[in-house]
């Protein structure tokens, strides 16, 4: 019988762990960032115009680079049909399932939280219906199975702002101080999981952490082939630690 672990081992061959924030590291999405400055110029405008709508903290599992494998496995993860499908889906699900086993416990103390009573996950805005991302947290995956409630929809507006951020692109169901996953697939700029926090916050949640599965850069833009080249120096391990420089397992 497969296990998370066995489906996830292959991954390891291929996940690359994003740079810790510092210099020319965004402090938020961990994308290149202009020396001298903590963010790169879409999560500083994302901070400007949501405000504290933006989320307590983002952890991306692993850089997904643009024509690489795990880049071209989380566009299968969706559009592959038939038995592909199904085996993109698990292992996606694996390397979500994995990850939160080993540091959901350190989002939380980053984030000086007890738990995350509830997980959901960012919606599509492109009219999909049953999102495989949303059946893969809300069915697939054991340690967010129980939790998982569908809070956010987009709003009419959605369609009109293209990839802008916007306090507007989502509603959300009524919360009351919990503390909320949410989980996206990719991150580009983080506009749509970035919009979807600001809704979280806006219906009543404390804290919302973002764990998002592939952060896309495209080595070909600006001075991002340095930054992944910098990246691709350590090996990826399991047991890396999201938030703080060790290890632990």
């Amino acid at each position: 019988m497969a296990t998370v672990v066995g489906l996830s081992a292959r991954y390891t061959n291929f996940l690359v762990h994003p740079l810790p924030p510092g210099p020319e590291v965004c402090q938020v999405c961990r994308g290149p960032a202009k020396v001298g400055y903590p963010t790169c110029w879409p999560c500083h405008e994302t901070g400007r115009l949501l405000g504290n709508g933006v989320a307590d903290a983002v952890v991306p599992v692993s850089l997904a680079l643009k024509g690489e494998q795990y880049a071209n496995e989380l566009w299968r993860y969706k559009n592959a049909a038939g038995p592909q499908q199904q085996h993109f889906r698990m292992g996606s699900a694996a390397v979500l399932w994995r990850f939160l086993v080993l540091h959901e416990k350190c989002l939380t103390d980053h984030c000086a939280i007890a738990a995350f009573d509830t997980v959901t996950t960012v919606p599509s805005t492109s009219g999909r219906r049953d999102h495989p991302l949303r059946s893969m947290v809300a069915d697939m995956v054991g340690t967010t199975r129980d939790r998982h409630r569908d809070l956010l929809t987009p709003t009419p507006e959605a369609a009109d702002l293209g990839r802008s951020v916007s306090a507007e692109r989502f509603a959300s169901s009524a919360l009351w101080g919990e503390n909320v996953l949410l989980i996206d697939d990719t991150w580009t700029t983080g506009s749509r999981a970035q919009s979807a926090a600001a809704a979280l916050k806006a219906a009543g949640a404390d804290c919302v952490a973002v764990v998002v599965l592939g952060r896309h850069l495209n080595i070909d833009y600006g001075n991002t082939a340095g930054h992944v080249e910098n990246a691709r120096m350590r090996r990826f391990s399991w047991e890396a630690c999201p938030t703080r420089p060790w290890r632990h397992g």
